[in-house]
């Protein structure tokens, strides 16, 4: 029996109930606690590594209020033997507390901690943590200068060696760079016009946002909401009119729209592992009194598309951390201009038709859309010759200058 294969909702006092009459036993993924981590330094950092351990392995759930049963010697056997809950429970409260160490003591941050409460029919509530496998490992317990890597088998966490660090490494960097080389083909079929939809050879602005976990659930997902307009809404491109047509194929699901005119065409294809590519042709193209395009616009489609694109990964629960890429095709000898004032600014242009913005690697998106995008901008303002976009104050994107 796995509870880490259920949805945080579905775990209730019946699971728990069940996991102790079948003395399911601690493993890789599941652990027993007594009570929550207090405020000595050997708890927070017995916690922090806990934490660190199921991050760098499969990911795994740590159950507060179990108590585990002890053999004749008085050692405990991983054996759940009674629910007895955690008096006085404040989950806000200690979901902040506990953030707060994992956020401080282990780098780089595990992403995606869950914490959800466990009510009991009587008796006290137990409190479940979920960390989920991690993609942007290996992580180090930091606490008290501590510079420790700990990862998980079926016999529990143990420390690892100078070998098992590096092969962590090498696998996150594998990862990342799977995702880079499924970037840069896009890329190139796009710029081949080999893409899904019919789209002209003008300029035309390209984003990505790709999970660094191959979930393939994603799809299955998708599907079961795919008929509700509403709900899939968030894959329509942004567009000032016009129809919309879309349809299945070989990569997953494509939305785009149906002007009838290549050079002006927007699509967004949405990947079966739940990542996505938007296209939108027409909105960088140069402005012929100018001869360069407003940034501003640029920058407020991605913002939106972000926005809207979050609100989907949650309804099929698709997770960070992602990869966010931004790509400008036929640009070369633009200007980047800013509004409303297109002739004020450096008189740099591209110097490249393809420009092609490093990734950023996103763990949260809780964190606003702006901020996450704001050093994307600021590569492409780079290119126009500015030192940074203008359209940011004190870290936050303005519609308005």
């Amino acid at each position: 029996m796995s509870i880490f294969e259920l949805h945080l909702d579905q775990i209730d006092a019946s699971v728990l109930t069940s996991l102790v009459s079948n003395a399911v036993r601690e493993d890789r993924q599941l652990d027993y606690k007594e009570k929550l981590p207090g405020m000595k330094d050997e708890e927070k950092r017995e916690f922090l590594s806990d934490v660190a351990s199921f991050g760098n392995a499969l990911g795994g759930d740590i159950l507060y209020g179990i108590r585990e049963r002890r053999d004749t010697e008085g050692k405990p056997t991983g054996e759940p033997d009674a629910i007895i809950g955690l008096p006085e429970l404040n989950v806000d409260a200690e979901r902040l507390r506990l953030e707060s160490l994992i956020r401080d003591g282990i780098a780089p941050r595990v992403p995606q901690v869950g914490f959800t409460k466990v009510p009991q029919s009587t008796g006290p509530s137990c409190l479940l943590l979920r960390i989920p496998q991690s993609w942007v490992g290996p992580h180090m317990v930091t606490f008290r200068n501590d510079s420790r890597f700990y990862s998980r088998s079926s016999a529990g966490k143990y420390q690892l060696d100078i070998r098992q660090i590096r092969a962590g490494f090498l696998a996150a960097e594998a990862t990342h760079e799977r995702v880079r080389s499924f970037r840069s083909e896009r890329i190139s079929r796009i710029v081949a016009q080999d893409s899904p939809v019919l789209i002209g050879d003008g300029a035309k602005l390209v984003f990505h946002a790709v999970p660094l976990t191959d979930d393939t659930g994603a799809w299955h997902r998708f599907l079961s909401i795919r008929d509700d307009t509403a709900r899939a809404y968030p894959l329509f491109p942004t567009t000032s009119g016009g129809s919309f047509g879309w349809r299945f194929n070989l990569d997953g699901f494509v939305v785009h729209t149906t002007s009838g005119n290549p050079s002006r065409e927007s699509y967004t294809q949405m990947f079966r592992n739940g990542g996505i590519e938007i296209v939108r042709c027409g909105l960088i193209e140069p402005d012929p009194q100018y001869g360069g395009f407003f940034g501003i616009n640029m920058e407020r489609e991605i913002i939106q598309a972000l926005k809207r694109l979050n609100r989907f990964w949650r309804q099929i629960a698709v997770e960070p951390p992602l990869v966010l890429g931004l790509t400008l095709y036929g640009v070369r000898n633009q200007k980047i201009l800013v509004y409303p004032n297109p002739s004020f600014g450096p008189a740099g242009t591209f110097s490249r038709e393809v420009v092609v913005v490093p990734d950023v690697v996103v763990d949260d998106l809780s964190n606003e859309a702006d901020a996450l995008l704001h050093p994307l901008f600021n590569y492409v303002w780079n290119g126009g010759g500015w030192e940074e976009s203008p359209n940011y104050r004190e870290g936050r994107w303005r519609d308005t200058p």
